[in-house]
């Protein structure tokens, strides 16, 4: 037996636009948006007829590509790429759409290897059938490039509604009449009271790890990169530590979130200033929050305190004072937490006495250097 000889290119064409011209595309499209619309429950609201219409508009330049053997155009791939986002626009989702896409290409399959058997050699029907599949592919790419750009619009758009609700919540800015949708668009109890929790990037985390840190203690999150800060809701509980500064405002109904939004900027601002890795309230330290209001009264009091000596000297003293008021000037302890013997401790504490006159064993010159100690550490982490 010998072989039969392949088709010339003049047959090997001519066979190709027998086979294409025969294909029953409407026949095909009307077949497949009848199953899409009764097999895909995401398709049920769909009318038939508009399917089977927006199946012809993807089909119809397929076939285009296969009688002239060549690749997608540049506009025939923005079509493409349309028809995804419409998909995702009318509320279809990616599983259901390429579900749809596949019923529709086997359909379309079928009715191309049925006529390509018949009107065709093997060897004509097979490259047929290998371009419908490149094609196929190309479509593909396009069409879920497009419903993925859409889809991902569409959420940063309501990301977008959601953090401006939450901004004018937070500013009350907000009008009366909306706090209701606003309180569904963001998934809040209308009746409830909220904290308001505030924290900004510190050594080792940016505004997206403070994100992350907040997020499971909290009902909404409001990241600003441009501000360096992120603002959350918690309920009515008191957050657990994030383990980085940060403020919490006290419970308040929705439509004084505002208030608790002061009170949290003012804690985070403590929290920062003093190093306190924690969630701070700013009712929680009100001697703190003085020394951070009264700057020239702290400058004042660390230079009594602490101006006759410098560098490592001066630091090291005034480690020894802060660890010596936290002990309630107990020498044996504070000489523990510092990892010194006690005498070593009682003669730094005298030989400040003698310099300065101050005895912290006086709640008056314990309070003064109790505060210079907190300016320093303040002037330290920059809030002075």
């Amino acid at each position: 037996m010998h072989d039969k000889p392949e088709p010339d290119p003049a047959t090997r064409e001519r066979q190709r636009r027998l086979v294409l011209d025969a294909l029953p595309v409407g026949e095909v499209a009307r077949d497949a948006a009848v199953t899409v619309v009764h097999e895909i429950a995401r398709y049920h609201r769909h009318g038939a007829e508009q399917v089977q219409a927006e199946l012809m508009s993807v089909l119809t330049p397929v076939l285009a590509m296969l009688r002239e053997a060549r690749d997608a155009s540049p506009g025939e791939r923005e079509a493409f790429a349309a028809f995804g986002a419409l998909r995702a626009q009318q509320g279809i989702g990616l599983e259901p759409f390429l579900e749809a896409t596949r019923l529709t290409t086997r359909r379309a399959f079928d009715a191309l290897y049925a006529r390509a058997r018949t009107t065709a050699s093997p060897e004509v029907g097979m490259e047929l059938l290998r371009d419908f599949w490149a094609a196929c592919d190309q479509v593909s790419a396009e069409m879920i490039q497009g419903h993925r750009e859409r889809e991902l619009a569409h959420v940063q758009a309501a990301q977008e509604q959601r953090t401006l609700l939450l901004w004018q919540l937070l500013t009350g800015e907000l009008p009366a009449g909306w706090l209701p949708s606003a309180a569904t668009a963001l998934g809040l109890d209308l009746r409830a009271e909220y904290r308001v929790c505030h924290a900004r990037p510190d050594e080792g985390h940016d505004v997206a790890a403070v994100e992350r840190a907040l997020r499971p203690h909290t009902v909404v999150v409001l990241a600003e990169p441009g501000a360096q800060r992120v603002i959350a809701l918690a309920d009515g509980r008191p957050p657990a530590s994030f383990g980085l500064p940060s403020g919490v405002g006290e419970p308040r109904p929705l439509a004084r979130l505002r208030e608790s939004l002061a009170q949290a900027e003012r804690g985070s601002e403590l929290a920062a200033a003093f190093g306190l890795r924690r969630c701070v309230s700013p009712d929680e330290l009100p001697l703190h929050s003085a020394v951070l209001t009264l700057p020239q009264v702290g400058e004042r009091l660390a230079e009594r305190c602490f101006g006759h000596t410098s560098g490592e000297r001066r630091a090291t003293l005034v480690r020894t004072v802060d660890v010596y008021l936290a002990a309630d000037a107990n020498a044996d302890r504070a000489a523990a937490a510092l990892f010194v013997h006690p005498n070593t401790l009682r003669y730094r504490i005298r030989g400040l006495t003698a310099t300065t006159g101050l005895d912290p064993a006086r709640t008056e010159d314990a309070l003064a250097l109790w505060w210079a100690v907190r300016h320093l550490e303040a002037r330290d982490h920059g809030a002075n």
